[in-house]
């Protein structure tokens, strides 16, 4: 039996907060009870839960009433409090992030009815081992750099509005290109309290404190520069064959999504050969492979004004040993980015 991946499978592990070690008793649990979840600092973060008959239930507890946004369960914590008091959460991705690649971080946000006011601070750092800092305050950029784990600059969530929804589930996202050493997820407000956008009547005492649900991190595809060439995964061919596999048209997707987005670009395709075979009839086979691909993203929905095609034969062999390896490598699609401008828009 074969199982198939999806490229848009969740990278968060429990991402919902579903999967738990016990059922939450006590507050200041989310390290105790929630599975793969932790808090990178002293800051308390709590786990909530239907099962539990405490004042960590769903939709009752302590901070208030709210429904999680899926299943029964969720997590809270301070994005504002006196003292620069924060919580966070941290927690391990399924696969190390691949550098130039672009990902979306996905959220779900709720303010606690108790909350004295609102923010519109929350943001994410991505690192390479879990974190462990002793303190209860906010975690700063020269906080974070200071450590000998690796992390990403703190990237805030974009918003014009605060986060004041008591009622309804608010959506955060943002879109990143990984740097190919993140392996985990840190969550909260990495400002101080002077820093921090906060509308309450109470800035010294009050407090804002944020349900979160259902986070996910999903792969959107490679991060692909104008001008440069690329050699197309999964699309070395087999001999003398050029008919896209599988794997190679999931490649394709990428590309054409990337072009989809990115309206001012077109695309050059050049298809490539090993030596096996005379110079004529590899400058036909590689004109083949290449008019392959341009055919499967016009297939896709590309115009056809943005995708050219050409084939090189074995001129331009990546490899030029006498070995499979390398004719396997030589027959290939490469292709290459460049501004677009439609002659008649």
């Amino acid at each position: 039996m074969t199982f198939s991946f999806s490229y848009s499978q969740n990278l968060v592990k429990n991402g919902g907060f579903e999967d738990f070690v016990s059922c939450p008793v006590k507050m200041s649990n989310l390290n105790r009870d929630a599975e793969y979840w932790s808090a990178p600092t002293l800051g308390t973060t709590d786990y909530f839960n239907e099962c539990s008959r405490t004042k960590l239930g769903i939709p009752l507890n302590f901070k208030g009433k709210q429904e999680a946004y899926e299943g029964s369960a969720y997590a809270g914590l301070y994005l504002y409090a006196p003292k620069d008091y924060r919580e966070y959460i941290q927690v391990p991705l399924t696969e190390t992030l691949e550098k130039g690649s672009r990902y979306r971080l996905t959220l779900f946000l709720s303010l606690s009815e108790k909350s004295d006011g609102a923010v519109k601070d929350m943001g994410a750092v991505f690192a390479e081992k879990p974190m462990s800092i002793h303190t209860k305050r906010h975690l700063a950029q020269g906080m974070l750099s200071a450590e000998v784990v690796e992390t990403t600059p703190i990237k805030l969530f974009p918003s014009n509005n605060y986060y004041d929804d008591k009622q309804k589930w608010m959506e955060l996202t943002f879109d990143f290109v990984g740097k190919g050493f993140e392996k985990h997820l840190i969550l909260g407000n990495f400002k101080s309290n002077a820093a921090t956008a906060y509308d309450g009547l109470n800035t010294a005492e009050g407090y804002s404190y944020y349900y979160v649900d259902d986070i996910s991190l999903t792969y959107l595809g490679p991060e692909y520069k104008p001008n440069e060439v690329y050699v197309l995964d999964h699309v070395n061919f087999n001999f003398d064959k050029f008919d896209l596999q599988p794997k190679a048209k999931q490649s394709l997707r990428d590309v054409y999504e990337y072009l989809k987005k990115n309206p001012n670009l077109k695309v050059s395709i050049s298809g490539h050969t090993d030596d096996m075979g005379s110079d004529e009839y590899n400058n036909v086979l590689s004109r083949e492979r290449a008019k392959a691909v341009a055919n499967y993203l016009r297939a896709l929905g590309l115009e056809k004004n943005r995708i050219s095609s050409k084939g090189f034969g074995y001129n331009n062999p990546l490899d030029t040993a006498q070995t499979e390896e390398a004719r396997r490598l030589n027959r290939r699609v490469e292709f290459v980015m460049t501004e677009f401008e439609d002659e008649n828009p």
